[in-house]
């Protein structure tokens, strides 16, 4: 009778955990991306959504020379 290699077995659980995780992430029809959408961006010092208006989310943050941060603000209006 053959021994199980315990190590090969786990290998082979996680990749086929990964795949599984992998492909069934945006099933949704509401997570597939559309090329009609459409993005208003702007930028920010160190802090907030610009205008501290609901809807933006962060996209980008850039480290400045001078030490300081610029952040890119992305809100979908389409």
């Amino acid at each position: 009778m053959k021994k199980l290699d315990w190590k090969s077995f786990a290998i082979g659980v996680l990749l086929t955990t990964t795949v599984m995780f992998g492909t069934g992430a945006a099933t949704s029809s509401t997570e597939k991306w559309n090329g009609d959408q459409m993005w208003k961006v702007g930028g920010t010092g160190a802090g907030g959504a610009p205008n501290d208006e609901p809807g933006w989310e962060p996209f980008q943050a850039h480290l400045l020379s001078k030490g300081t941060t610029r952040y890119i603000w992305r809100k979908r209006i389409k």
